[in-house]
């Protein structure tokens, strides 16, 4: 008796042993591979994965996520290993949803199994669910693909690494286990998904119920832990309308943009009246200017902005640097000057350049004034942002022309020319099939 009990553990070690080495070769384990597959009609392996304008909340429970595609793996939809329909689906299956917001890709994963283990540190040891994103289709590993391990006690690996700016959890319940997975859009290569952008993918599932990796499933190839030539393919479509929107002054009914210029050389004087505004390097003439950006519906995001001014005239054929700086209090257009903020208000320094009180200290947008015409100024994305959302602490922006040769620059006013007017753009989000 006592040699049969150390015979059977024998086997058992030499079994653990085996699962292990192969395991560490990041390759599928290849567990009953001579059992002959019935034949049977596959799921397709092209699916897709929505665009949503407000994402779940990544703690590993699904309650909330919303009515997504589920990409479904059991025995007997796997692709291998060849004998998958010998497993019972509550021993091990699942389902796996996949959508997308214009800033992040996120992953639902339910798992059924009767026995979960995780008891070590080694992903490749215990339950598992991997996610292969091929993200130039290539049908094998190559820098820039995305393959991720989540393990029921929210370990999860990215390329056999740590996560860095990724949100996770996972959740052990009743029969299984469950979580979420949250992954930055630039780990695609900063690729913009409006165009139905395509790639490469599989996923899989692999249980340990005791004794090492005993079963696993993979829903496209041979393999559930890289890309393959037979693996399926995710297409990121109903992405929302993203389009520049122009506000002119006087246009349709639009009279949100005022302007003034401030002289170091007139200090007492209001130019909110003039058909042209002054930027003049070295810090003796800056422009004061205020857009007010309008509602454009609901769950429309802006993205980023730019400004539009017309030179009409220079005193040089010299070049001027421009930094454009976010106003941090009210100011008046019609009453503004070097010294006043409005007719009862002082700025906190002259020319409205105290750093914290009149202005912020660092840019947001700025270049060069080399030549007379159109001149445009992307602004800081976060910034307009900020601007779009919070309409009451918007107080416009100056231009500094702090740098550069002694030269004057004069601009077409809102007042002036309508044609050379200035204008602002911004560039905004709009959800699908909006108008």
């Amino acid at each position: 008796m006592m040699m049969k009990r150390l015979l059977t553990l024998l086997f058992i070690g030499s079994v653990m042993a085996f699962g292990v080495i192969a395991v560490a070769q990041a390759e599928s384990p290849t567990v009953n591979q001579a059992v002959t597959r019935p034949a049977m009609e596959l799921q397709s392996r092209d699916v897709r994965a929505s665009w949503f304008l407000h994402p779940p909340t990544i703690d590993g429970d699904l309650s909330d996520w919303p009515i997504a595609t589920k990409i479904s793996l059991t025995g007997q939809n796997a692709a291998a290993p060849a004998d998958s329909e010998l497993l019972r689906e509550e021993d091990l299956s699942g389902w796996l949803s996949v959508l997308w917001t214009s800033d992040r890709v996120y992953l639902a994963i339910s798992v059924r199994d009767e026995y979960v283990v995780r008891e070590s540190r080694n992903w490749m040891n215990d339950d598992m669910a991997s996610i292969v994103f091929d993200v130039d289709q290539s049908g094998d590993y190559s820098v820039g693909d995305v393959l991720l391990t989540l393990s029921p006690d929210s370990l999860l690996t990215v390329n056999g690494g740590w996560p860095a700016g990724y949100e996770w959890a996972s959740t052990i319940i009743d029969g299984g286990w469950q979580g979420e997975i949250s992954i930055p859009r630039q780990e695609f290569g900063g690729v913009d998904f409006l165009g139905d952008v395509q790639v490469g993918f599989n996923w899989g599932l692999q249980d340990n119920d005791g004794i090492g990796v005993e079963s696993w499933l993979s829903w496209a190839g041979p393999e559930y832990l890289r890309p393959t030539p037979d693996q399926g393919t995710l297409m990121f479509t109903d992405g929302p309308i993203r389009k520049w929107v122009a506000f002119h002054p006087g246009v349709d009914g639009y009279n949100g943009l005022v302007e003034t210029t401030l002289s170091s050389w007139q200090p007492d004087t209001n130019y909110g009246n003039d058909a042209q505004f002054t930027i003049y390097s070295r810090n003796q003439f800056h422009t004061l200017m205020k857009f007010d950006i309008p509602d454009l519906g609901p769950d429309v995001r802006v993205l980023k902005g730019r400004v539009h001014i017309y030179a009409e005239s220079r005193n040089h054929e010299w070049t001027s640097y421009v930094r454009i700086y976010r106003l941090l209090r009210p100011w008046d257009e019609g009453a503004a000057t070097w010294f006043q903020a409005d007719a009862s208000t002082r700025w906190a320094v002259a020319g409205a350049n105290s750093v914290g009180v009149d202005r912020e200290g660092q840019a947001i947008g700025g270049g060069t004034l080399d030549r007379l015409g159109w001149f445009t100024f992307n602004l800081s994305s976060s910034a307009v942002q900020d601007m779009y959302a919070n309409p009451d602490t918007n107080y416009g922006i100056i231009f500094r022309a702090e740098e550069g040769s002694s030269v004057r620059y004069v601009f077409t006013s809102s007042e002036g020319n309508g044609e050379n007017a200035p204008w602002f753009e911004v560039y905004a989000e709009f959800p699908p099939n909006s108008d």
